[in-house]
């Protein structure tokens, strides 16, 4: 969590612990009729380890049910076990059945559980991995009160139960964040005020909680701060100011964070992540925290982007790629004191595919999985998905975990304007700017003073009673809360502001409520302090709309998010603590739905081999119906993806949506029917089967889609009929893949946008070429690759014409700009290439024709071809047989290679590849060679641009290099 985020939160006054160990009744999430709720024993199992599938039954039906609890386990379209267990059960009585079930030998499995009683039904999920980092579901933990390991573990339980949640981040557990566990003579103390002196942490709580997360084999990682250590540092925890980080280069001013809370005590000092006394300080603290409290590894965060600043002895730090090489070190440290198989994640703050020192860590460092704390730059969903999606290209496809606080920003519940409540001692006015409703309570100061709310809630159950108000007298003030006459609490943070016209939502208090009406009255009490003006009481709650097409639009993308912890609480804010908003019982449904999906289809969603598709519009086409590729509001968001075995196609209704931040809060989709869909998929793939699942339909269950095949200008698709989609529909179809002979996919039979076929020009091989390759037209390819290699993608083309460019795209995202020279005649066929990495699977080339783009072109086919990359900065000297090997440097001139001491030579061009490192914007590739061949070669710069070979001109590297072939 990032630590910034404390001078909007740290002082909340929310109910926290006080609260904690009070978990009310689920929701009867996954269920209908007489059953209420099916749940695991565990957040996930090993494989062929047996798992427990508990049924929950309450026959209000007003007659005995007698018949038959049935049981089926499917993975995705697949029914792998039925059981069946008889009982009779009168009206009014409840009971649990027990299934259980020994897990397939397959690892990293995700499997759908349905239970059907009569017309009663519910369901569950069961992932099977014996690692939980393949498919984290990472909930929170916040409270660590004196409290008994029985409501200890309740909190834990009933959080794995309900969302599968197989790791947990202990939040804010530590006694201060250089030195963790406060110890009084080498002994662990059993109790620590924490690092903002508010809140006592219980010893025994954090191990029992510990414990108890083992027992469900859910993993434990504690919150740690990278680089940062609280005031008398030094003194306290013999930190030395020699490895801190400085504003000015005379180590004059620390570098630190203040919390603007007029308390010295709780700044944080940062140090470099460069030091090695530090590092040697910290990685010794985590060892600690590992071998003494059993964490499963370590949860990094940091403070995000800042300018760079100095060490103590005045040198310049890179800060943004400094944290690779701390967590590397802090992986070769654990690795070296036996704690190998603990994990490490850093959270890559203000995440954004471009943000600050996140390609330095997702390309450079050693960890589990990402986690990013989302911010101000990725605030539409498309960015968000971008995000992803570049994560897991940079990590080599990894899990992703997105911390991205849903309402954050927004006071969004059921508001009751203060100047409408009854009042005593106060007025009313509206001079002050900014105030909701028709002004604002005034003169809220003297001791009596107080305002009281009649309030109705819909429901039983936690409420955020938020309160929006002014503060202008140069203190933080306090008022004395009541509930239906009740004493609650005394809020102890109407902070001071600006001017008496900025308003915050920051004081509130969360309690529980009986369906109805009840009073809220907040008062000014003779140990109250202070005057503040009041405008309004919020009665905190997500926006359930937002919440669901959210999750939907990071579970599609690749990812997951933390979100839910304590039991049956949601993180809406980067305080964990913080309970100000709250969920109602069909939010709770819904995400109980959205983990039960997530959880059984993880292959489909999370699978390493799974690949985007070309992000255009080529692919989905909805009779009647907009969609969109770019997550833009009024549209049905498509995209597609790729794994060994399926297609997968995602449907998200933002026809309703005003706008695509996904913060913020949303009107409820109008659920479509019937929609007559058309997906278009590669010329090697053949179809078997069609299918829909959903967390909006049947509980998730799996429904198969009648469908047909065929051909149109565009090229072949398959169409079907979607029976409704409200939020989120993935349909998933089976196939199986026939690679081309010699791996070359013509052009004619890929799919195509605003392009002809035509066969009017000789040369060509297959059927024909791709024609009329105008602006804004272009063509995809569907490839696979055997294995994760470089590939050299060889397109032959004619060009009659003037030079041409085109852009290409991998799986949706830029790859480089290459160019098509003329080749004097539209008979004459040529090549041009770009090599990219790919990963196993399969792919998607897009070879597009953007306004920036020029000429005309025909297109004959493509040809995937394994390469070896030589470099300047990486001088490979031997490839195996059957491969090529691509040069790639930063100047234009001639490959001037030969075989076996410089026999058969040839001048091979080197042409820009729109790469944006100047020093590898240029390639061209030989080969492939049989083993035994010596590759001799060195370059021909063209130094004076003319694009001509002049071996008397033109400047020759001056070293002979080789390759041998094996």
């Amino acid at each position: 969590m990032r630590r910034a985020s404390y001078l909007f939160g740290f002082v909340m006054a929310v109910v926290m612990l006080s609260m904690a160990g009070a978990i009310p009744p689920p929701a009867h999430a996954s269920a209908t009729g007489m059953i209420k709720r099916v749940y695991t024993d565990k957040a996930r199992y090993a494989p062929s380890s047996t798992a427990t599938i508990k049924v929950e039954l309450t026959n209000d039906s007003g007659s005995t049910f007698s018949g038959n609890v049935n049981l089926a386990i499917h993975h995705l379209e697949t029914q792998l076990h039925t059981d069946s267990t008889a009982i009779s059960l009168p009206n009014g009585n409840s009971t649990t059945v027990t299934f259980t079930w020994t897990t397939p030998s397959t690892d990293f499995k995700g499997y759908f559980v349905h239970v059907t009683a009569g017309s009663a039904s519910g369901a569950t999920a069961i992932d099977v991995s014996s690692d939980w980092t393949r498919f984290p579901r990472y909930g929170y933990m916040a409270e660590f009160p004196n409290e008994s390991s029985t409501v200890t573990d309740a909190r834990v339980q009933r959080t794995i139960e309900d969302y599968h949640t197989n790791a947990f981040q202990l939040y804010d557990w530590m006694w201060r964040h250089e030195n963790n566990i406060k110890r009084t003579g080498g002994v662990i103390d059993s109790s620590w005020t924490d690092w903002s002196g508010k809140h006592t942490m219980y010893w025994a709580t954090i191990q029992n909680m510990i414990s108890s997360m083992h027992n469900y084999n859910a993993a434990a990682m504690p919150y740690t701060m990278s680089y940062a250590a609280l005031n008398n540092y030094e003194a306290i925890s013999g930190v030395s100011p020699e490895w801190a980080m400085y504003e000015d280069s005379a180590h004059m001013n620390p570098l630190g964070f203040d919390f603007v809370d007029n308390n010295p005590d709780t700044w944080l000092w940062l140090f470099n992540p460069g030091s090695a006394g530090w590092q040697n300080h910290i990685y010794g603290e985590y060892r600690d925290m590992i071998s003494t409290a059993g964490f499963d590894g370590i949860h990094l965060d940091q403070m995000g982007e800042r300018p760079d600043p100095y060490d103590y002895y005045g040198n310049v730090i890179d800060l943004d790629n400094s944290f690779s090489s701390f967590i590397n070190n802090l992986r070769a440290n654990l690795d070296s004191n036996g704690m190998s198989d603990k994990v490490i994640t850093f959270n890559n703050v203000d995440g954004a595919a471009e943000g600050w020192a996140f390609d330095d860590v997702t390309k450079n460092a050693d960890y589990d999985f990402t986690y990013t704390e989302i911010w101000g730059h990725a605030n539409d969903y498309i960015e968000l998905k971008g995000l992803i999606d570049k994560a897991r290209r940079n990590n080599g496809q990894k899990a992703v975990v997105l911390a991205a606080y849903m309402n954050y920003e927004e006071n969004s519940g059921t508001t009751y304007e203060a100047e409408s409540a009854t009042l005593s001692g106060v007025s009313t006015n509206n001079n002050h700017a900014g105030y909701t409703g028709s002004g604002f309570v005034d003169g809220f100061g003297d001791t009596g003073d107080y305002v009281q709310f009649s309030i109705t809630v819909p429901e039983e159950g936690w409420y955020g009673l938020v309160f929006r108000y002014g503060n202008d007298t140069g203190a933080n003030n306090t008022r004395s809360l009541y509930v239906d006459g009740n004493f609650v609490k005394q809020i102890d943070n109407f902070l001071d502001q600006d001017s008496w016209g900025t308003w915050k939502f920051d004081a509130s208090h969360t309690v529980w409520l009986t369906a109805g009406s009840h009073t809220v009255k907040l008062a000014k009490d003779a140990g109250d302090t202070g005057f503040i003006n009041l405008d309004s009481l919020t009665l905190g709650t997500f926006d359930e709309d937002a919440v669901r097409l959210t999750s939907a639009a990071i579970a599609a993308s690749g990812g997951s998010r933390i979100e839910m912890g304590e039991g049956d609480q949601m993180l809406g804010h980067p305080y964990f603590p913080n309970r100000a908003k709250q969920m109602r019982s069909g939010l709770k449904e819904a995400m109980k739905n959205h983990y039960n999906f997530i959880t059984a289809y993880e292959n489909l969603l999370y699978d390493k081999d799974v690949f985007n598709t070309d992000s255009g519009s080529q692919f989905v086409e909805i009779a009647g119906q907009p969609v969109a590729g770019n997550g833009t509001a009024g549209n049905i968001w498509h995209f597609m993806k790729q794994s060994d075995d399926y297609n997968i196609v995602h449907l998200i209704n933002l026809k309703n949506s005003t706008d695509t931040d996904w913060r913020y809060s949303d009107d409820t989709p109008t659920t479509l029917t019937s929609l007559a869909t058309k997906v278009y998929v590669g010329d090697n793939e053949s179809v078997s089967g069609v299918y829909l699942a959903s967390p909006d339909i049947a509980l998730g269950a799996t429904q198969s889609l009648s469908y047909t095949t065929g051909t149109d200008s565009k090229g072949k698709y398959v169409s079907f009929t979607i029976p409704s989609l409200q939020y989120w529909d993935m349909i998933y179809m089976k196939r199986t893949f026939t690679a081309p002979t010699n791996d070359l996919y013509e052009a004619e039979n890929a799919n195509k946008v605003n392009v002809g076929v035509n066969n009017n020009h000789s040369g060509y091989s297959g059927t024909g070429f791709v024609d009329n390759f105008a602006d804004n037209d272009g063509v995809t390819f569907t490839v696979k690759a055997a294995q994760d290699d470089d590939q050299v993608l060889l397109f032959r083309y004619a060009n009659g014409g003037s030079d041409a460019t085109r852009d290409i795209f991998v799986d949706g995202n830029y790859a480089g700009t290459i160019g098509f020279p003329s080749t004097g005649s539209w008979s004459n066929w040529s090549t041009s290439e770009l090599t990219v990495s790919l990963k196993k699977g399969i792919h998607t080339i897009t070879i597009w024709k953007n306004a920036a783009n020029t000429g005309a072109i025909n297109l004959d086919y493509l040809d995937l071809d394994k390469t070896y990359v030589w470099q300047f900065d990486r001088q490979i000297t031997s490839v195996p047989a059957g491969y090529r090997i691509t040069f790639r440097t930063g100047a234009s001139g001639w490959a001037h290679q030969g075989v076996n001491n410089w026999t058969n030579v040839v001048d091979v061009m080197m042409r820009p590849n729109g790469s944006g490192d100047a020093l590898l914007d240029h390639e061209t590739s030989v080969g492939p060679f049989t083993t035994g061949t010596t590759v001799d070669f060195t370059f021909l710069w063209d130094d004076n641009g003319n694009g001509i070979l002049e071996t008397g001109t033109d400047r020759w590297e001056g070293t002979d290099f080789e390759i041998t072939v094996s």
